[in-house]
């Protein structure tokens, strides 16, 4: 076989392919996300949709049943489920696996912009979302403390936040339990019967008075400035002096009809952590990204944020998904290196001989290194389902090895031939019988990789990674064996007492 003649020959070129392939897959995974299963693009849309106090029955009938109605005519829709609570309308729809997602998300909105004249005046716009479990967050961090909310939001909105943010792979933070910051005007009903007015009059006055808009420009021969009015209050005092209207003349102000404070937003949410008031952030990361790597950096920001947060308030992490992805990883590298040291051994234990059973289990992180550089350039991640694909693979890829390492030594050993042409004639001899078993292992695990369903997409992975193990395996049995054997292998006249026994 030209194959192995040529990488017998050229000892030196068949060590820079397989170095080449090495150093790719070291490359490959270095690039590579770990996550805890694959990124899988589930065909769901959903459609929220706000109407503040209708009950839910008005809510099915005049939110939920003209979105469905609108929504049913797009192709490829396989299921549309719905939900009406008391003020909230939730529309599902599924569509088939074969359906681009993004496609299907920009229909929906479509149809949805489409549906909002038949829809009720003061209701919420409707928020079209793609389903995405990659989206959940990674992390909650928990901040909490002594101190004032309006301080622990300050911190947690404006300083961490926009800190974490900033972290190579952050995608966005979520805020939990948080009340922001919002102005109250409480009015006194008897003075505005006094003054003639009523509560929409000064909710016009606030509109059109606490504004700050383009004014235009003025230009010369030497410069252009920007105009704008500034209407907007500063404080609460600036806004209790807002003027509402006249009467006889005389200005009528905000403080005059009421009271003006500073203060939260309803509780509508509530965080606690260690039986303390806290405010949660979550962490997500952008698509594609490592998650252990993402989580590592934001807890290294976190180290530095603490340092220049003032006494008293208490960050700290409640969640991290990174930790359990590690756990997992783990346990399932050390069951990789322990099958194959348990694989090495019984090759010992059946060749008796050091130096072939060397030769033999190179095969195996030959193929698993390589098998990571394909693994980065379809786009695969190291999770779960990859990792159990190397676990399988890792008694399977040195099958090959074995076969051409044996039917060498055969050559070796019976018909006398020196190594250099035990190797060519033994591989040359077996090479398409070690190609057809290769192939016939391969096409058992490749219609794992075409599964249909969404079990398939999560297959998919795993099936090819076994595929591309084994064929990387044959390419090594085929060049990188027989090499070897044509240098280093010997026989041995005599042997010790532990390879009669096993004899």
């Amino acid at each position: 076989m030209k194959l192995s003649d040529t990488a017998i020959q050229r000892p030196v070129l068949t060590t820079m392919f397989i170095a080449a392939f090495l150093i790719f897959g070291v490359v490959g995974y270095q690039r590579i996300g770990i996550d805890l299963y694959p990124e899988v693009e589930f065909p769901v849309v959903t459609v929220t949709t706000i109407l503040r106090g209708a009950s839910p029955e008005v809510i099915e009938s005049e939110v939920t049943d003209v979105l469905e109605e609108e929504i049913s005519t797009i192709e490829g829709v396989d299921e549309i489920r719905s939900q009406s609570f008391e003020g909230f309308s939730n529309v599902i729809v599924t569509f088939a696996l074969e359906k681009d997602i993004d496609v299907a998300a920009q229909e929906v909105r479509e149809k949805v912009a489409v549906a909002t004249a038949r829809l009720p005046r003061d209701i919420e716009p409707p928020v079209v979302q793609k389903l995405d479990i990659s989206a959940s967050p990674i992390l909650w961090i928990s901040v909490s403390g002594d101190r004032p909310y309006r301080e622990l939001s300050y911190y947690a909105d404006k300083v961490i936040k926009e800190r974490l943010q900033m972290v190579r792979g952050v995608g966005s933070i979520l805020l939990g339990g948080f009340r922001d910051r919002e102005i109250h005007v409480w009015l006194d009903q008897d003075r505005l019967e006094a003054y003639g007015l009523s509560p929409l009059d000064v909710v016009r006055a606030i509109q059109t008075k606490h504004v700050e808009l383009p004014a235009g420009r003025i230009e010369n021969r030497e410069q252009e400035l920007t105009i704008k009015v500034m209407g907007e209050y500063a404080s609460v005092e600036e806004l209790s002096d807002l003027v509402v209207t006249y009467r006889q003349g005389v200005p009528v102000r905000l403080r005059d009809l009421g009271r003006v404070e500073d203060g939260e937003e309803d509780t509508r949410t509530l965080g606690r952590f260690n039986r303390k008031p806290a405010i949660g952030l979550g962490v997500r990361k952008q698509s594609g990204t490592n998650t252990v790597e993402v989580a590592d950096r934001v807890k290294a920001a976190l180290t530095e944020i603490r340092k220049e947060l003032p006494p008293g308030i208490d960050v700290r992490i409640a969640f991290d998904a990174s930790e359990f992805i590690k756990k997992s990883m783990g346990d399932v590298q050390f069951d990789i290196l322990f099958g194959a040291l348990l694989t090495s051994v019984v090759i010992l234990l059946f060749l008796r001989n050091a130096r072939t059973t060397l030769i033999s289990i190179i095969a195996i992180p030959t193929s698993l290194i390589g098998t990571f550089a394909f693994m980065n350039a379809l786009g695969f991640t190291i999770n779960n389902m990859t990792m159990l694909a190397l676990s399988l693979a890792v008694g399977i890829v040195i099958d090959d090895a074995i076969v051409v390492l044996e039917n060498i030594f055969r050559h070796m050993e019976k018909l006398r031939q020196p190594r250099l042409v035990a190797a060519r004639e033994g591989t040359r001899e077996i090479a398409f019988a070690v190609i057809a078993a290769t192939f016939s292992i391969a096409a058992v695990f490749l219609p794992v990789a075409f599964m249909k369903g969404i079990i398939g997409r999560f297959f998919i992975q795993m099936g090819l990674t076994v595929v591309i193990a084994i064929l990387i395996s044959l390419v090594v049995s085929l060049t990188l064996t027989p090499m070897l054997c044509s240098r280093f292998l010997r026989l041995e006249e005599r042997h010790g007492r532990i390879y009669t026994a096993l004899e």
